[in-house]
């Protein structure tokens, strides 16, 4: 990953109102925190409250399906990659999609239970869910597979799935599931199941754990900055090391979130965030205005000119005398983010339009 691959991964995005990726550790918290960071996005399109809750039930099964029903034990698992989540709004509907690893000799028994539930009616689903429930008819993973037979029913959709042997012991499982806005018809339209692999195997290959592509209003940000700082709490992340790249992490989205363009009502970027030789990456993509491309431009080269002791200095300075720079907040943000990171900025800026440009920014820590 460089940063000219942000904005085009932002371009094949384009699509999506929603992209979350979440490639790393499983749990019922980071569960909580991807629900309200879906619930925060159909909220701000005025979506019926009915599809809220579908939306919000459907990724609560689909990730605790990853959590619950892996093959693999945690040592077993960190031989491959790790597990991802995904889940996208494309106009009105929205995809869910997992992968996990499954031990081999699973893959025939799994197959064939999803085959029988994609066969069967909306009348035949509702009964069979009564009769699990009724008869308590556990699997060999416990929930009896009422997450499946419940993700058929609530979407109302087949699901869709694929297999993919890694070795002689484990396959990946691949899962989408697609919900549909009550006010939109079915056009049938659908992602391939294939998405989900492109995706694990870019993540994996760049050993990035989360992307986020959608609306960077302040609302919507505190979420993935919830998400994230669980996750370095759960890697016992040395505390300084931990409070510094949270520390920048909230500064480099809340510049997106301070100057980031609003079009079409939203503040629409791009985030990502992974590691590399034992340091944290952290990129974002936003538009911006292309008369405000010169002047950051050379703000971000006077940063990068300048040694850890000059930017502590400069800093001071600033806070001190409140000087105001072209996007008007005194340039504490960049300058604060310069000083704790660990290398210089990579920035890139593409014209998109006669007044816009996207503005993409990354930095180790």
């Amino acid at each position: 990953m460089n940063i000219q691959n942000v904005y085009q991964l932002f371009n094949n995005l384009k699509q999506d109102n929603l992209s979350f990726v979440y490639h790393g550790n499983f749990n019922d918290e980071i569960t909580e925190r991807i629900i309200d960071i879906s619930e925060t996005t159909i909220a701000s399109r005025h979506e019926e409250h009915k599809i809220s809750n579908k939306v919000s039930f459907l990724l609560a099964e689909c990730f605790q399906n990853v959590i619950r029903h892996g093959g693999a034990t945690q040592e077993q698992a960190s031989l491959f990659s790790s597990g991802i989540f995904v889940t996208r709004n494309i106009g009105k509907s929205y995809y869910i999609s997992s992968a996990n690893l499954i031990a081999n000799e699973e893959v025939e028994k799994l197959r064939e239970k999803i085959e029988h539930l994609n066969n069967m009616s909306p009348e035949e689903l509702k009964r069979l869910y009564l009769d699990v429930l009724e008869y308590n008819t556990i699997t060999n993973k416990g929930g009896a597979g009422l997450g499946l037979i419940e993700m058929a029913r609530k979407s109302k959709q087949k699901l869709d799935y694929d297999f993919e042997q890694v070795d002689s012991h484990y396959s990946y499982f691949y899962l989408q599931v697609k919900l549909n806005s009550p006010s939109e018809e079915d056009t049938g339209d659908k992602l391939q199941e294939n998405v989900a692999k492109e995706f694990h195997q870019m993540l994996t290959m760049d050993n990035i754990f989360i992307i986020h592509k959608g609306d960077f209003s302040q609302h919507t940000i505190i979420p993935i900055l919830r998400m994230i700082e669980e996750n370095l709490y759960k890697n016992q992340e040395r505390n300084s090391y931990r409070k510094r790249v949270f520390h920048v992490l909230v500064e480099i989205l809340q510049n997106v979130s301070k100057h980031g363009v609003e079009t079409n009502g939203v503040k629409e970027g791009i985030f990502m965030m992974g590691q590399k030789d034992g340091h944290f990456l952290i990129y974002t993509g936003n538009y911006i205005f292309t008369s405000k491309t010169a002047p950051l431009a050379e703000h971000l080269d006077n940063l990068n000119s300048m040694e850890k002791p000059e930017l502590v200095e400069l800093y001071k300075l600033n806070l001190h005398l409140g000087a105001t720079n072209a996007q008007g907040d005194a340039g504490l943000g960049l300058i604060d983010i310069a000083r704790e990171g660990y290398s210089k900025f990579q920035y890139e800026f593409i014209p998109v339009s006669d007044s816009l440009s996207f503005f993409s920014l990354g930095i180790f820590v």
